[in-house]
């Protein structure tokens, strides 16, 4: 661990500090907004709201199971919520439409509006609290377990010892899923729900923004730069939770210390957890197969729907070939996009371990990269590129109609604080005499970089260029704004068939795209734990 982690670590009195300034600005934007931006920032939280409502018990369920119990298959399960974690949201609103909304196999018409916008948003949220609240659960000393269980039987030593210390964990996913739900566009669009992200894009694809400097009906220059302010704040408020209380390095961790071997009640803990996990994973999966293979026959005269198992196979196998356009280009974009990201990221990461880079204000920056809404995100981007004929900086806007620039410049963004937070805590797992070593012996900066950290390292290099890839892939918030004439990503496609229904084509889509990104994210996720148990 690296010195300057160690020390924000010893002072928490600092993060507490910064917590509550954060929230409490934040309740001060609220205020002083507008009427409509009020409206617009309430929606918003309102939605992140009942996404928590439905993310938290259900994730903190699933993190105990996994990480403190003798539960059947845990260790498959972990790693299906970890790839449902990188599943981008589109894809996700994709299965459950098919799956629950207009026109649903299972369901049909079950999901809408704010219930369906809730509803995906708080399944989607599942997988990040697994994630946070299983790192606080890994945390909690194994003596004190031990201790407790000489007075109070297993399972009251899990309710009151192991799940009190994974509070902070279930803090930090809340405010996590809060961000996310301020920053998406793809399920509000679908689900036509008014909030701050997606009344941004609505007047840029209008549009109706220019740049944060002009007036527009739609909003004001004060109104985008207050509301950037609030979301921004959350960020803030989510980042320091999370630097507090989750180690970043027990992400990956292979065991935890003290698992309750559960000799009664084992099956029954089993069924609840899969049947919960088979609602998350499989019912989407299952709308998406029942889209892909549904027919309609005429029998006398009367239309009667049917599943044919060879047009689902048929689909989905040729799915990549028939949009082998909008898939080259996602793979071009991601590609260029998921390089500049690791070699940006390595640079960062390195730096703060070696601390030439100030820990705080890196982190800050890092983290407006999450701050911005990505419709904002690709309104800035536009004005950055295009300029008048006149202008010194006229190469640029030929930049932005005639190559992929623009789109490269959103998805580098959104995947760099990743790789820099990935790289940053196993960089920090370098035995600081081994560096100390090498700087006695004339190793610069950059040869203890390139002759001992990487090759220490190399795992989480390439599972980190994995992960970015696939966060370059699923951005569509951004890149929507900002691909040029001709150019037609994957996410884009998919985000237009959205609005016409998850028909079989698109259903058969997004599944052979959902066991592609699952195959990545396993790789990447096993070279991590590789990793942290070598």
């Amino acid at each position: 661990m690296s010195p300057s982690r160690t020390s924000s670590r010893n002072q928490p009195w600092f993060g507490f500090l910064l917590l509550t300034a954060s929230l409490v600005s934040w309740a001060i934007c609220l205020c002083v907004a507008s009427a409509r931006l009020r409206g617009l920032l309430l929606n918003s939280t309102w939605l992140a709201g009942g996404a928590i409502a439905i993310s938290v018990p259900l994730g903190t369920l699933l993190a105990v199971a996994i990480t403190k119990t003798s539960l059947w298959g845990r260790n498959l399960l972990e790693r299906l919520l970890m790839v449902y974690l990188f599943v981008p949201l589109y894809v996700q609103a994709t299965a459950w439409q098919a799956a629950a909304g207009q026109g649903g196999w299972m369901a049909k018409g079950w999901l809408a509006g704010w219930r369906g916008a809730i509803w995906v948003h708080g399944v989607a949220g599942t997988a990040w609290v697994v994630l946070f609240v299983a790192a606080t659960l890994r945390k909690v000393p194994r003596e004190l377990e031990e201790e407790a269980l000489q007075d109070a039987a297993a399972g009251r030593v899990l309710l009151r010892v192991s799940l009190q210390h994974a509070v902070p964990g279930i803090v930090a996913a809340a405010l996590w899923i809060t961000v996310l739900c301020f920053n998406e566009i793809a399920v509000t669009d679908l689900f036509q729900v008014r909030t701050f992200a997606e009344e941004i894009y609505t007047a840029a694809s209008l549009g109706a923004l220019s740049g944060l400097g002009s007036e527009s009906p739609q909003f004001a220059s004060h109104e985008l730069w207050l509301g950037t302010l609030a979301v921004a704040l959350l960020v803030s408020a989510a980042l320091t939770a999370i630097w507090i209380w989750v180690p970043v390095t027990d992400f990956v961790a292979t065991s935890s210390d003290w698992i309750w071997r559960m000799p009664r009640g084992r099956f029954c803990l089993s069924l609840v957890v899969w049947l919960i996990t088979a609602v998350v994973v499989g019912a989407p999966l299952l709308g998406l197969l029942g889209k892909a293979g549904a027919q309609v026959s005429q029998t006398g005269g009367t239309v009667v729907p049917t599943w044919s198992a060879t047009q689902a196979v048929t689909l989905i196998v040729r799915s990549p070939w028939d949009h082998r356009r909008e898939l080259g280009w996602s793979l071009t974009i991601g590609a260029v996009a998921t390089m500049a990201t690791m070699g940006v990221a390595i640079i960062l990461a390195w730096a703060l371990r070696t601390r030439r880079l100030p820990l705080l204000p890196t982190a800050l920056a890092l983290a407006l990269g999450f701050a911005i809404p990505g419709p904002l995100l690709g309104v800035w981007i536009i004005g950055w590129l295009n300029h008048p004929p006149d202008s010194m900086l006229a190469p640029l806007t030929w930049c932005y109609d005639h190559t992929i620039l623009a789109p490269v410049l959103a998805q580098f963004l959104r995947a760099l604080p990743l790789a820099t937070l990935i790289l940053g805590a196993q960089f920090a797992s370098l035995p600081q005499e081994v560096l100390d070593s090498a700087r006695t012996e004339g190793a610069s900066w950059w040869r203890q970089l390139l002759s001992i950290a990487l090759p220490w390292c190399w795992p989480a290099v390439v599972a980190t260029a994995c992960l970015a890839m696939i966060v370059a892939l699923g951005d569509l918030a951004a890149t929507l704004l900002v691909v040029p004439p001709g150019v037609s990503p994957l996410s884009v496609r998919i985000f237009g068939l959205l609005h016409y229904g998850a028909e079989d084509r698109v259903s058969a889509l997004c599944l052979m795209f959902t066991l592609v990104l699952g195959a990545i994210v396993s790789i990447a996720w096993q070279l991590l734990r590789w990793l942290n148990r070598r």
